[in-house]
């Protein structure tokens, strides 16, 4: 079904009701006398009443026993059908809104619903011919001639659909975007002679407007008729010097043509006029950059334009979104922030480039920025969920849990179910509660965050690495950290959580291979790696390399570490595992 059938259809629904009360005699039939009378209009109304609560069996039990106190009515068979519909069987409805339409031939709402449903069997000759009948009955009426202009386009009946736009001329006279239809209608069937005849007219009706003979310069390039193609373009250059969208025209022409003189020229006219708008240039080079395969265009030399416009329009917001577009690809990361800083100071309410920089913060580990301009963002956009995750990453790396888990909550009640971020706010929650010793609660976190996305990696290895610590559930610890090591098999923070619970499990051998890889993989191991290295060598009966190990990790600890110095002196307590 094309799009405005399915807006359509939703419109009819919505109206119908509206319609069988705004029309009483709708419901009260003719025929019907007394008692027979009384009880149709009782179930009629409690059918629609239904309906309108959403109790859809109840109102076709309704209509049904309506039915069978009168088989001839028309509002009927609209009501049931207009309810049968809903499901993916068209038959019955089909059925029955013929059977309305035999009954009333005018009525507009049966001919709509009648329509649709041929429309949704693929039966759109038939779907064409309620909209003719429509047509005559409203002349007036220029949607029916634009649906049935569209059923008719939507199987390729390109001489019909230009049928139905003649008509809709000849009653409201010559229009934009019919004319346009009509046009494009014609050049589909390769026929270049009307489609010309019909952008002629709009040339005529409003010689002012350049646009129109650029339409048509586009549909004699785009068969084959170059010459007089690019005559119109050189025409309209020459009389109206200021139109940026065909210089830039001319310049994608010249470029399937690899004339690159001549497409720097019409590109850099373009891109330095002040009369032509600079949100069409960057447009153009948007374009550019999203088709540059197609356009044998290297991104070096797109942004060779866009350094262009920013010596020329250095406070141009356009100009300066689209350079940090560019800084971003090219991975220069502080002065894309310094572009988007730009941007947010002039305009405070744009919410996409607040996201942008947010984002660009966590990236470059600016915990101080991401705090700062998550509660900027806040003043302006208190409902969206991404600035109290930046505000509540620096508080968790502080320590500062009870602020944090404040923002955390805010946010998590903000974001989308089963969404992305939702699943991060529960991840962090769990952080904050396993670090205020309320693992219950935190491992509840952990398990809503992987039921959103089971393929989180960090919360994968978190959740397996504190089960280790706990000695629980450790087969579910290795099968979480099995699938982190898979997406990522070379980072030494997995291995190590690997090694861990191997080590916990006793299974000290491939605890030991892990946990080695662990430390090769790492270019500045840290303490805690030294340590488990340590203890898993131990185990191994490895016990000189195994104090070399503890020694190595005194060498990070700042803090008292008498743990360390216990086990250089005496070996793992026997209790290790608790």
């Amino acid at each position: 079904m094309t799009k405005l059938g399915r807006l359509l259809f939703v419109f009819l629904l919505l109206l119908c009701t509206t319609q069988l009360f705004a029309d009483k005699k709708k419901v009260v039939e003719p025929t019907l006398e007394g008692e027979a009378k009384v009880q149709f209009d009782y179930a009629f109304m409690e059918g629609v009443r239904c309906k309108v609560l959403g109790d859809l069996k109840s109102a076709i039990a309704y209509f049904d026993q309506c039915m069978k106190i009168y088989n001839k009515s028309a509002a009927v068979r609209y009501e049931l059908s207009s309810i049968l519909v809903l499901g993916e069987d068209y038959t019955l409805p089909l059925q029955l809104m013929r059977e309305a339409v035999e009954l009333e031939p005018t009525n507009i709402w049966y001919n709509l619903l009648l329509a649709n449903i041929l429309q949704r069997k693929s039966m759109i000759e038939e779907a064409c011919k309620v909209y003719d009948k429509l047509i005559l009955l409203h002349p007036e009426r220029e949607d029916f001639y634009i649906v049935e202009t569209d059923l008719y386009s939507s199987v390729e009946k390109w001489d019909k659909a230009i049928n139905v736009l003649d008509r809709y001329e000849k009653q409201f006279g010559i229009s934009e975007p019919a004319i346009i239809e009509k046009a494009k209608l014609y050049s589909k069937m390769d026929d270049v002679k009307n489609a010309s005849a019909e952008i002629m007219k709009l040339v005529k009706k409003y010689p002012e407007k350049t646009d129109y003979l650029g339409l048509l310069a586009e549909l004699y390039l785009s068969h084959d008729q170059e010459k007089k193609g690019l005559q119109l373009l050189n025409k309209i250059v020459k009389n109206d010097p200021d139109n940026g969208f065909v210089r830039l025209y001319l310049a994608d022409y010249y470029r399937t043509k690899n004339d690159t003189l001549n497409t720097e020229k019409y590109i850099r006219s373009a891109l330095l006029n002040d009369k032509v708008e600079n949100g069409l240039k960057v447009q153009y080079l948007l374009k550019l950059l999203v088709n540059q395969n197609d356009a044998n265009i290297s991104l070096d030399h797109i942004y060779s334009y866009v350094q262009l416009l920013l010596e020329k329009y250095p406070e141009d917001i356009a100009v300066r979104t689209l350079n940090a577009d560019f800084l971003k690809r090219y991975n220069k990361l502080e002065e894309c922030k310094g572009e988007l800083e730009f941007l947010i100071s002039k305009e405070k309410n744009n919410y996409l480039v607040w996201e942008e920089l947010l984002m660009l913060y966590n990236q470059l580990e600016d915990t101080t920025a991401m705090y700062r301009g998550g509660l900027e963002c806040l003043k302006y956009f208190p409902n969206e969920p991404l600035p109290y995750v930046m505000i509540s990453l620096p508080l968790l790396i502080r320590k500062d849990l009870e602020r944090a888990k404040g923002y955390l909550e805010q946010g998590l009640a903000l974001s989308p179910d089963n969404s992305p971020i939702k699943a991060q706010f529960f991840a962090y929650l769990g952080e904050v509660y396993y670090k205020q010793d309320r693992v219950e609660q935190a491992f509840a976190m952990f398990d809503s965050t992987l039921l959103i996305n089971p393929g989180d990696i960090m919360t994968l290895n978190n959740y397996s690495y504190y089960l280790s610590l706990r000695n629980e559930h450790l087969d579910k610890a290795e099968k979480m950290i099995s699938t982190a090591l898979s997406v990522d098999p070379n980072n030494s923070t997995f291995l190590d959580t690997y090694a861990w619970v191997l080590f916990k499990s006793k299974n000290y051998s491939l605890a030991k291979f892990y946990m080695r890889s662990a430390i090769e993989n790492e270019k500045n191991p840290s303490g805690v790696l030294y340590e488990h290295y340590g203890d898993i060598l131990f185990m191994n009966g490895e016990k000189e390399e195994a104090v070399k190990m503890w020694q190595k990790a005194l060498e990070f600890r700042d803090e008292e570490c008498g743990d360390l110095k216990y086990k250089i002196e005496n070996g793992l307590p026997v209790d290790h595992e608790k």
